[in-house]
């Protein structure tokens, strides 16, 4: 009988007692036996109904997020989720340390959401395009120094990044450029080095692979920041696009090769702005985009045209949220690179 590496196999050696791992017993709430619910953490989890589904179903997404993994990325994923049941155990909590008593209704409503965040984490990993995806996540939780700010007691920081479950060399190409050649988009520091971080703030950089054809593979970076006090949080969405038969990230070389095409590109969005925005456009200064429009981190590709991403705030209030808009490639004729057309897949 093979081992069944559960979220509840991983929450028991963490914060309950020992237990075996090919017999767990079946709980009444829960993912595991609540008579071995020790901690507040755990006794959280079994005394409180809506964490107790919350964790039940992080059990289920955690058994879904390991099939048909290898060896090396099952072991990769089962690390990453003790790390993040140590995370779970201070990151409610006043100083960053586990709980010595009971959990009040804060603390249980952000256990919830906190279980509920890493269900929606862990369903990322899953075949796509052909591809075993699989996520490296890494996690911090600092004390804020002045809580005082709006009661937020804890900075939380998260890091997400994918990996190719494979060992051909495709894979290996793939994983060495997201470990070696994403440091300009996402800041580690702020998991490899809690100490030296903002402990004022929430980070969570979340790099996700949310498109694969024969030539490329697109991934989305949501970059989110709440600063402690502040009216409400920030986030970032960009892109990165992994050409694969050249094993490197998209530049606008690939796209562009008309002399001129930044000028056409860029009265082209404002139109398209002007369009897709109407009344809720606010652009006092066209211009102001200009070296947004020409950035291949602000490229995805459609059938029907070249999306660029805005970020909430660029050309529209906050409650729009972050805008796109499209620029057919008929309109694009004449300005684009010979192999541009493979991209539209």
């Amino acid at each position: 009988m093979p081992l069944r590496l559960t979220a509840a196999l991983l929450f028991a050696t963490c914060v309950l007692a020992p237990v075996a791992p090919l017999a767990i017993p079946a709980a009444a709430a829960a993912s595991f036996d609540c008579s071995k619910a020790r901690t507040p953490f755990a006794k959280a989890v079994c005394d409180h109904p809506e964490l107790s589904k919350a964790d039940e179903t992080l059990a289920k997404a955690f058994e879904t997020a390991l099939g048909g993994l290898s060896d090396t990325a099952k072991a990769a994923v089962t690390d990453a989720q003790g790390k993040w049941v140590k995370f779970a155990n201070i990151a409610c909590t006043d100083h960053a340390k586990p709980q010595t008593k009971p959990y009040d209704a804060d603390g249980i409503s952000c256990l919830t959401s906190l279980f509920g965040d890493r269900t929606t984490q862990l369903s990322n990993s899953k075949m796509i395009g052909g591809l075993r995806i699989y996520y490296d996540d890494r996690f911090a939780a600092l004390p804020d120094p002045d809580p005082s700010n709006d009661g937020a007691k804890i900075a939380t920081k998260l890091v997400s990044t994918p990996r190719i479950d494979g060992t051909d060399a495709e894979a290996v190409a793939f994983n060495d450029f997201i470990a070696h050649g994403t440091g300009k988009d996402i800041d580690t520091g702020i998991v490899d080095h809690p100490a030296a971080a903002d402990a004022t703030e929430d980070d969570d950089n979340t790099l996700v692979v949310t498109h694969v054809d024969p030539s490329r593979i697109t991934m989305t970076l949501t970059g989110y920041s709440y600063g402690h006090g502040a009216a409400h949080g920030n986030y970032a969405i960009t892109y990165i696009q992994y050409l694969r038969d050249k094993g490197r990230r998209l530049t606008a070389d690939d796209v562009f090769a008309a002399k001129g095409w930044q000028q056409k590109l860029q009265a082209l969005a404002l139109e398209a702005a002007k369009t897709t925005e109407g009344d809720d456009l606010m652009l006092d200064d066209p211009s102001s985009i200009n070296d947004l429009v020409i950035d291949p981190a602000r490229w995805d590709f459609s059938r029907d045209g070249l999306v660029l991403q805005f970020e909430p705030y660029e050309i529209a209030a906050y409650a729009v949220g972050a805008p796109t808009v499209t620029i057919l490639w008929s309109d694009l004729d004449g300005l684009l690179a010979k192999d541009a057309s493979k991209l539209p897949d």
